[in-house]
């Protein structure tokens, strides 16, 4: 390194998580800590046989079996896991151990639980002044559904995302990825980084209330804002942006679906001349936004008849090299084949993982840093793999761990 080069330090090294999480959201939260340089320690119950996604979401019978499936993998490098049965006083006390060196405490359990077991925040506040300790759930702490169980898709029917996707004719529809489990998990992360920033200016800790609802609604910003204002209801548009867009949608080009953006005046004029068709905008069914919005559907026929000459990748390249927006709707399999996904150093490739039959790659951050960029230094771990030494830096020794095995705790 030379002298007048800053150290690459990754931002949260020297952080300790205690992450009690399952499923997608709140693991992904504690993952983007731990690619970020957090000692993320994954407490797992053991007679659920640990997170739920070891077992199901993604992957085949082979890695199910060695509690790996890909769904689980995607969202657990860098932590250690540690089997713990929280029902169990003696796992509660070893839990409360822990905290003594821990800096941050994610949850996600059905509201109400973590308190059951005396490891709500007031109790473990006692035990650590300045702990950060956040919890997730479906609708928030407070309120009338405040105890309620949730999962991605239902938030999406509770929220009304479902009813602004599909069309008039397939009804309401889910979105087709985790959408409110990720981006409650994006939430939970900043959160937790804006707590940590909040501690080293004022040395307090505190509490963060996360509620996958709440989240939903924040990511229709837009349409929430406009619905609470005009007291409009917003439709389901399909593969187009909506009436307030003439040129913002799908165009079939043979077999294939062609996006097209062109939202602002200039992209729109750079469309008609890469379309070689002058004689649009002059239509009088066109020749203004409301024009055009009107008769949509005679438009997009007249595009489409142009798109028609060329195939869908000419016109792809055509178009962004003219400055107008533009993709092929492509598989996740097409995506990822790509040449620029792959020069972006998006995700980490194992070329062998413990219990795992197979290479996996898995993804990284979705933002690169120059000087504290986040990497992966360990696999994701199978069920209580770190459970031994963990409990021998707290002072168990090897009949102490025997005896909290025989009995359930770990």
């Amino acid at each position: 390194m030379k002298n007048n080069e800053a150290p690459i330090l990754r931002p949260y090294s020297g952080l300790k998580v205690l992450d009690v999480t399952r499923v997608l959201a709140s693991p992904f939260a504690s993952y983007m800590l731990g690619l970020l340089g957090a000692t993320v320690i994954k407490i797992e119950d053991p007679e659920m046989k640990g997170d739920t996604m070891r077992h199901r979401g993604g992957g085949n019978a082979a890695l199910y079996e060695q509690g790996l499936g890909t769904a689980f993998m995607a969202q657990n490098s860098n932590k250690q896991s540690l089997t713990l049965n929280l029902r169990l006083s003696e796992g509660q006390a070893i839990f409360k151990q822990l905290v003594t060196s821990a800096d941050i405490v994610i949850e996600n359990l059905r509201g109400g639980k973590m308190s059951s077991y005396g490891l709500d925040y007031p109790s473990l506040k006692l035990i650590k002044d300045n702990l950060i300790y956040c919890s997730l759930t479906g609708y928030g702490q407070n309120g009338e559904k405040g105890g309620h169980p949730a999962y991605d898709s239902v938030i999406q029917a509770a929220s009304g995302i479902m009813s602004l996707t599909g069309t008039s004719d397939t009804g309401p529809m889910k979105v087709g990825i985790p959408l409110v489990d990720y981006s409650s998990g994006f939430a939970t992360a900043f959160a937790i980084a804006s707590a940590v920033v909040h501690r080293e200016r004022t040395g307090f800790g505190q509490y963060i209330d996360v509620s996958m609802l709440d989240t939903a609604l924040v990511l229709m910003s837009s349409i929430v804002t406009d619905s609470l204002t005009l007291g409009n209801k917003p439709k389901a548009h399909g593969n187009s942006s909506g009436p307030g867009y003439s040129t913002n949608q799908a165009y079939r080009v043979g077999s294939d679906l062609l996006w097209i953006c062109a939202s602002e005046s200039h992209q729109r004029e750079r469309l008609w001349q890469v379309l070689d068709r002058p004689d649009i905008p002059l239509d009088p069914r066109f020749n203004t936004q409301e024009k055009a919005r009107e008769n949509i559907t005679i438009l997009q026929v007249e595009i489409e008849k142009t798109l028609s000459t060329k195939t869908v990748n000419e016109w792809e390249f055509i178009l962004n090299e003219a400055g107008v927006p533009a993709m092929r709707v492509r598989t996740v399999p097409e995506i990822l084949d790509e040449p620029h996904v792959k020069s972006r150093g998006l995700f980490h490739q194992f070329n062998a993982i413990p219990g795992a039959p197979l290479g996996v790659s898995v993804p990284l951050l979705p933002f690169q840093m120059s000087l504290s960029p986040g990497s992966i230094q360990s696999a994701p771990p199978v069920l209580g793999q770190d459970t031994d030494s963990l409990l021998n830096a707290l002072g168990f020794d090897d009949k102490a761990i025997k005896r909290l095995r025989e009995r359930k705790v770990i």
